[in-house]
């Protein structure tokens, strides 16, 4: 029987450091790992081409590279490949001197001639997801969106949450667990916890029969006949249903098609119903639980809670933009 390295305990420094540098590798998340292995290789190639060293990399060269791809990248791309080539110095041990203060201000001036504003996707809410929800056909595939929409929705999550669900408890995966009082979402590793301390999730039952995510979701699993493994899979165009699981970008596609619906429904012609679409997206479900929320009140520390934001002052900005009419000295002016 083989043995799993990573369990023998190590027998000298070296070996130490040998796993020192395997757990450094494990530090940031493999999405994030797979990022900057290509930023490196681009920046690499770039300096190939024009018979400058990549590693190590003098400050100019960096500066050089982030002004020759200012006006075809973003900026928080070149961010992401400057970090990537800082990291990747600091790995083999050698310094990156961008600390100048010519490097400094011709970075900050970059940021600020090419920098702009993401592109912020809409936020569904409660009474435009009604609305979509109501479209939904009572097949398999219409009872498994209607209950991935209002999970999502109602446990803000990301959409790599949601599509990660499983049915049960299975050690390193997100899972529901049914309660007498609603569900609960055990969720681990995610964006803001990379040290996998996990985190609870309550959805308690909906007002509204048709929008209640307890019910819809138990009516997806009773539909499925789903006891383990995930629970979001993918339906063929014949009704059958996958083993795996539906992926983050399948969880966008099915909020945007259900929002595309719900615009043919009230008239509005294809070319429109598809840009009224393009608009929402997966984060739409999260975004609109908290600005939905906020619009009715509900307490800040409250929603923080269920977005589990480290910080409050990014839950903030949802509860501006519910309450943006909320009290507002335009509409006390007496016009």
């Amino acid at each position: 029987m083989s043995t799993d390295v990573s369990l023998v305990p190590p027998t000298s420094l070296e070996a130490f450091a040998d796993r020192a540098r395997e757990y450094a590798g494990q530090a940031r998340a493999k999405n994030t790992r797979r990022a900057y292995a290509s930023d490196a290789r681009a920046f690499a190639t770039w300096c190939e081409a024009r018979g400058e060293s990549a590693l190590p990399a003098s400050g100019a060269a960096v500066l050089a590279y982030l002004i020759d791809h200012a006006a075809t990248l973003k900026v928080t791309t070149l961010q992401r490949r400057l970090a990537a080539i800082r990291e990747q110095h600091a790995a083999a041990g050698f310094v990156l001197d961008t600390a100048s203060a010519a490097f400094r201000d011709a970075w900050r001036g970059i940021k600020r001639t090419h920098g702009q504003p993401a592109e912020k996707k809409r936020p569904l809410m409660t009474v435009d997801l009604r609305r979509a929800i109501a479209t939904l056909p009572d097949t398999l595939a219409g009872t498994r969106d209607r209950a991935l929409i209002l999970i999502g929705f109602a446990a803000a999550l990301r959409r790599s949450e949601l599509a990660g669900l499983e049915v049960s408890r299975r050690d390193g995966a997100a899972w529901i667990e049914e309660r007498p009082d609603g569900l609960v979402i055990h969720l681990g590793r995610s964006k803001t916890d990379q040290q996998s301390e996990g985190a609870e999730v309550g959805v308690p039952y909906g007002s509204k029969m048709e929008t209640c995510p307890v019910r819809s979701y138990r009516a997806w699993i009773n539909a499925a006949q789903l006891r383990e493994g995930p629970a979001f899979r993918p339906i063929d165009r014949h009704g059958r249903l996958g083993v795996e699981a539906v992926t983050d970008r399948t969880v966008a596609r099915i909020v945007q098609r259900t929002i595309e619906a719900a615009a043919l429904v009230d008239g509005h012609s294809p070319e429109e119903t598809r840009r009224i679409a393009s608009a929402f997206a997966g984060h739409s479900l999260r975004s609109g639980l908290a600005t939905s929320a906020a619009a009715n009140d509900a307490p800040g520390h409250a929603i923080q809670r269920q977005l589990r934001h480290k910080r409050f002052d990014t839950t903030s900005g949802y509860i501006r933009s519910g309450q943006i009419f909320k009290q507002n000295p335009a509409g006390m002016a007496g016009l």
